[in-house]
C-alpha cells in the first residue's frame, strides 16, 4: 500500500472494522476510544506524513492503545518516544578468534544461521573467521544485508563471497521468495529507500559517497554545497533521521559517516550523474586546505592533540590522492596534498606508504623547475625520512637528502636546512663515515646559533656529542651533553619532550626534526 490517503482505511481492515461512508479517522478513533490494543505500522517512511497525522489522531482519543511504527525516520508525532536499532554488534578484530569464540557475536551469529539454512554443509569453522568477519564487517552488520551474503555461500564459499564485497549489488541478489520485492536484492533495498529522498537529498547523499570514512559538518558543507551552505546543513539532518547517514555526536566535533554498503550505492549514483569529477576535486582541495597547517602545528601540540585533529582522516586523504594521481584527476593538488600530509604519515609510522606517496608526486612535478622547487624540497625530504627507517632501504636515503639540502640552500629555507642537515648527518652515522657526519653536525651547529632557537641547539649538541663519542673525544662530547641538559632543565616547562628510548640515551623533542635517528 502506497497511497498515503488509503492508510486510515488499511488500518481499519486490519482492525476487521466494517467500513463506512464516514471519515475513516473518525471511525477509527471512535471504535478504538474503550479498547486496549497495540498498532504496528510497519516499514511506514513512504507514507510517513499519513502515519503521523494517524498516529496523533488515535492517540488522542485512545488512551489504552499504543502505536509502534518501523521507518527510516522518525515519524516526528507528539509523545513520540525514538529508538534506533543498532547493527549487530561484531568483534573489533579477527585475529586468535576461533569459530566458537566469533559466534558469542550476533553478526556472525546471524549469518552462520543464515548460512546453514541455504547450503546444509556449511560449517563454521576456525579458518573462516576471518572472511566471515570481514564479510560482516564491511556489510556494517546489517541484518538484511547479512542476510542475503548468506544465502550466496553455497554459491561462492565465505571467502570467495568475502572477495566479491565490491560487486556486492550484483552478487547479493537471493532474498526470500516470498519476501517484498524491495527486500529481495541489496540493490532493490536501497533503492527503496533512495527513491523516497527529495532530489536535493538525494544530491547531497551522492555527493557525500565521496567520502571514505568519518567526515564533519564542515566538510559536508565544502563538498556538497550547492548552491548553499545551510541548506546542506538541513539535507544532512534529513538523512540522519531517516538512517541514511550515522551521526556520532560524542566528542568536541560531530562525525559523520555512510554506512560503507550506502556508500558504494550513493558513489554509483555519483558517477551517473555525471557531478563526479567535480565533487572529488572539492574533495582533494578540501584536505589539503585542512593539512596546510599540519606541519606547523605539529611543533605546537602535543602527538595525541595532533593525531586527534588529524590523525582520523587517514582514510579520506588516502582517496583524494588516489583521485588526484588518476587520468582524471588534478596532479597539482595530489602533490599539494602529498606535501601537505607528511606529517600524517610520519606521525603513524607508515613509513613505506610515504615513500610511495612521495615518490608518486615527485614523478608528477613537471614544468618551471623553479615554481616546483619547494614542493620537490620538502618531498625529497619525506623520500629520505621514509627510505631512511624504511627496511632494507636505509643506503639509498642518501641522494634524498642531497637534493633536499641542496633546494633549502636555494630557497634559504632554515627549517628544512636544518631538517636536511640533521637527516644527513644521521645518515653518515648510520653508513660509518663519521668524518662526514661530524662535518654535516657542525653545519648544523652553526645554523642553529644563526637562529638561535633553544631546541635548534639543544639538538646541535646532541648531534655535536654524539659524533664526538664517535671518534673518542669524550671530553667534548661531555661539555655537549652538559649544555644540552642544562638547556633541557631551562626550557621543560615550555616544551613537549619525548625520551627516547634507544641504547643510544640521547633525548629528543617529539615536535622537531621526526626523529633523533636512531636506529633501535
Amino acid at each position: 500500500m502506497s497511497e498515503p490517503e488509503l492508510v486510515p482505511s488499511a488500518l481499519a481492515a486490519a482492525l476487521g472494522i466494517v467500513p463506512s461512508n464516514t471519515n475513516p479517522v473518525q471511525g477509527l478513533t471512535a471504535w478504538l476510544r474503550d479498547k486496549a490494543a497495540l498498532i504496528v505500522l510497519d516499514s511506514c517512511e513512504h507514507v510517513i506524513d499519513a502515519a503521523a497525522t494517524l498516529a496523533e489522531a488515535v492517540l488522542k482519543v485512545a488512551p489504552g492503545v499504543s502505536i509502534l511504527t518501523t521507518s527510516r525516520e522518525p515519524l516526528r508525532a507528539e509523545d513520540e518516544t525514538l529508538h534506533r536499532l543498532a547493527a549487530l554488534d561484531l568483534p573489533s578484530n579477527a585475529v586468535d578468534l576461533t569459530a566458537n569464540d566469533a559466534l558469542r557475536y550476533p553478526a556472525i551469529q546471524l549469518f552462520n544461521e543464515r548460512a546453514i539454512a541455504a547450503a546444509d554443509s556449511f560449517a563454521f569453522v576456525d579458518a573462516d573467521v576471518p572472511a566471515v568477519f570481514e564479510i560482516c564487517r564491511r556489510l556494517d552488520g546489517i541484518p538484511l544485508a547479512l542476510e542475503l551474503a548468506a544465502a550466496r555461500v553455497d554459491a561462492f564459499g565465505v571467502r570467495d563471497l568475502a572477495a566479491h564485497l565490491d560487486d556486492r549489488f550484483y552478487v547479493l541478489t537471493s532474498g526470500r521468495r516470498t519476501a517484498l520485492p524491495r527486500h529481495q536484492t541489496l540493490g532493490a533495498v536501497l533503492d527503496w529507500s533512495y527513491q523516497l529522498l527529495p532530489e536535493r537529498e538525494r544530491a547531497v547523499l551522492r555527493r557525500l559517497s565521496v567520502f571514505a570514512g568519518d567526515f564533519t559538518l564542515e566538510a559536508a558543507v565544502a563538498v556538497a554545497a550547492d548552491p548553499g551552505p545551510s541548506e546542506v546543513v538541513d539535507h544532512l539532518a534529513n538523512l540522519v533521521g531517516k538512517s541514511m547517514i550515522a551521526a556520532d555526536p560524542r566528542g568536541e566535533v560531530a562525525q559523520y559517516r555512510l554506512l560503507d554498503t550506502t556508500r558504494l550505492y550513493a558513489f554509483e549514483k555519483l558517477k551517473g550523474s555525471g557531478e563526479v569529477q567535480q565533487i572529488a576535486r572539492r574533495h582533494a582541495e578540501y584536505y589539503r586546505a585542512l593539512f596546510a597547517p599540519a606541519d606547523a602545528e605539529s611543533e605546537t601540540l602535543s602527538q595525541a592533540e595532533w593525531l586527534a585533529i588529524y590523525g582520523r582522516h587517514l582514510d579520506n586523504v588516502r582517496a583524494a590522492l588516489d583521485w588526484a594521481f588518476s587520468p582524471e584527476g588534478d596532479p597539482q593538488t595530489g602533490v599539494a596534498l602529498t606535501v601537505a600530509a607528511v606529517p600524517l604519515w610520519v606521525q603513524l609510522s607508515l613509513l613505506g606508504e610515504c615513500r610511495e606517496r612521495a615518490e608518486r608526486a615527485l614523478a608528477a612535478l613537471e614544468g618551471d623547475a623553479a615554481a616546483t622547487m619547494r614542493a620537490r624540497m620538502q618531498l625529497s625530504w619525506a623520500l629520505g625520512w621514509s627510505l631512511m627507517y624504511g627496511v632494507s632501504r636505509a643506503r639509498e636515503a642518501g641522494s634524498a637528502w642531497v637534493t633536499a639540502l641542496e633546494l633549502a640552500e636555494r630557497l634559504n629555507d632554515t627549517t628544512y636546512r636544518l631538517r636536511a642537515l640533521w637527516s644527513s648527518c644521521i645518515d653518515q652515522f648510520n653508513n660509518g663515515d663519521l668524518r662526514t657526519a661530524l662535518a654535516f653536525a657542525r653545519r648544523f651547529s652553526g645554523l642553529a646559533t644563526e637562529s638561535g632557537d633553544a631546541i635548534d641547539l639543544m639538538m646541535a649538541d646532541r648531534l655535536l656529542a654524539t659524533a664526538q663519542h664517535y671518534f673518542g673525544d669524550q671530553r667534548a662530547a661531555r661539555d655537549h651533553i652538559d649544555r644540552a641538559l642544562a638547556r633541557l632543565r631551562t626550557w621543560r616547562n615550555n616544551l613537549r619532550l619525548s625520551v627516547c628510548g634507544s641504547t643510544c640515551g640521547c633525548r629528543r623533542t617529539i615536535s622537531r626534526l621526526a626523529s633523533c635517528g636512531c636506529k633501535d
